[in-house]
């Protein structure tokens, strides 16, 4: 920042106006003044105004005694959502993906990466949650819970998408019954991915935030060896081989399941598994949960 007025984070053909360091000198003061005037004017994002403000000030550059310094951030250090997540595979969070240092002075491991190119608060903080890019506990201990109960379940390939979202319904209405936040599984799309690869999370989490938990929940640091270690098989077994559904009805579900106290039960495979729930209030979130999107939340 000696030499420049704006270092700012490269944004997969722009300055990103999200994470940038600014010196309060005549230029930058000018650079910010123009965004103002454009996004009240114009209407454009403020992404827009950023760049469209330092393109026209180095254009005055040539005539004008403010002169406008620009600089690019480290673009291996300071790393857009589109480069972090997708252009280098990282979709879904793997083992290898921890940064490992170089034998010269840097690290290959960004210092920010920003987390764009997906829509939604909701849908952010659930991308950091499942990367164990998210610390934030919470008043409700969403990590560190002792007492929480959760629930687990598996998918199974092959299967449709429509399958996946109807065992999902089932965990979470046998959740619902049980008291029990389930712990997503990982799910296959064309190839494995997560759940905002095709549910649009906001949607979902208008139903059912605090009662979910993102797939790598039982790998984050926050949750206690307590929970972990606490672990039950209950898996509920279709002996049926046909296309038919099985229904199970509430009764069955508390008969089951109702008077195991460990931490986490797992209930095996859910594929054609349905619960016959006479609640209208939990059926009406059921209804309006699934909404479906891509992966950057466009639906």
């Amino acid at each position: 920042m000696r030499y420049v007025d704006i270092a700012a984070l490269w944004d997969s053909g722009a300055l990103n106006a999200g994470f940038v360091a600014i010196k309060p000198s005549p230029a930058g003061q000018q650079v910010y003044q123009t965004i103002r005037q454009l996004t009240s004017e114009a209407g454009i994002d403020d992404q827009q105004a950023f760049n469209q403000a330092v393109r026209s000030m180095k254009k005055w550059n040539q005539q004008d005694e403010i002169v406008l310094r620009v600089k690019v951030l480290d673009k291996k250090q300071f790393v857009s959502g589109v480069e972090y997540f997708e252009k280098s595979r990282r979709k879904i969070p793997k083992p290898d993906d921890e940064c490992k240092a170089l034998s010269g002075p840097k690290s290959e491991c960004p210092l920010v990466v920003h987390n764009n190119w997906i829509v939604s608060k909701e849908a952010k903080i659930y991308r950091f949650r499942e990367h164990l890019m998210w610390l934030y506990d919470g008043d409700d201990q969403y990590y560190s819970s002792e007492t929480r109960k959760y629930l687990t379940y598996t998918n199974t390939k092959p299967t449709t998408t429509q399958g996946q979202i109807s065992a999902l319904k089932t965990a979470l209405a046998i959740g619902h019954l049980l008291n029990r936040a389930v712990i997503l599984p990982r799910f296959h799309c064309l190839q494995e991915c997560l759940l905002n690869s095709f549910i649009h999370i906001k949607t979902f989490d208008t139903s059912f935030s605090g009662h979910y938990r993102e797939s790598s929940f039982l790998q984050h640091p926050k949750v206690p060896d307590s929970v972990k270690h606490s672990v039950v098989d209950r898996r509920y077994t279709v002996t049926n081989q046909t296309s038919t559904d099985v229904h199970i009805s509430r009764t069955e579900i508390l008969h089951l399941f109702g008077e195991l106290n460990a931490r986490i039960l797992n209930v095996g495979k859910l594929r054609q598994v349905k619960v016959d729930l006479d609640d209208s209030e939990f059926n009406s979130r059921l209804q309006t949960a699934f909404r479906r999107a891509h992966y950057r939340q466009i639906h």
